[in-house]
């Protein structure tokens, strides 16, 4: 059986995200981290949302391409045209990655989107959303699955309702 899982804001090969996550000494230990960390959790067959600021060169994207699952992408603001023209690919090649590209999307139930939405734009659905990294929104109708809210590791559709259940909602 396949498995639904997110993640949000891997910063592959980010040459500044090591002042952010302290706890890496260079960008390629923070890549193999984040890597070994999807390749125990993702099979082939399972769908995996990544909510946006995947790769910061086009070298991580393509290396993206060979790893596991069936990927979307919902587009972050490190993902735009021209912050990823920077880069050295466009959405031609994130296509070649990504089997759909969305700016936000209403999926299982709920909202995905890389930053948070605006609360009255909730209409009755949680937001799984990343972009804030460290800071929390103080609502349980949001939940952040940002690497640093998520171990680094991709978290399943059934873990995100389990814990939306015990939010209540």
């Amino acid at each position: 059986m396949s498995n639904v899982l997110f993640l949000s804001d891997l910063h592959l090969d980010h040459q500044n995200i090591c002042s952010f996550r302290t706890q890496f000494s260079t960008v390629q230990e923070h890549n193999e981290y984040i890597k070994e960390n999807y390749y125990k959790v993702v099979r082939p067959k399972d769908t995996v949302w990544f909510l946006g600021d995947v790769a910061f060169s086009k070298e991580s994207l393509e290396d993206l391409k060979t790893w596991p699952g069936i990927k979307h992408i919902v587009l972050g603001n490190h993902d735009g045209s021209s912050e990823s023209k920077k880069r050295g690919y466009d959405i031609k090649d994130m296509l070649s990655v990504f089997s759909s590209v969305h700016g936000f999307t209403r999926q299982y139930g709920f909202w995905l989107s890389h930053c948070p939405i605006r609360e009255e734009e909730l209409r009755g659905k949680p937001n799984i959303y990343g972009h804030t990294h460290s800071e929390l929104i103080k609502d349980d109708r949001y939940l952040s699955v940002c690497m640093e809210h998520i171990n680094y590791t991709p978290i399943s559709l059934e873990q995100i309702r389990a814990e939306f259940k015990n939010r209540g909602i």
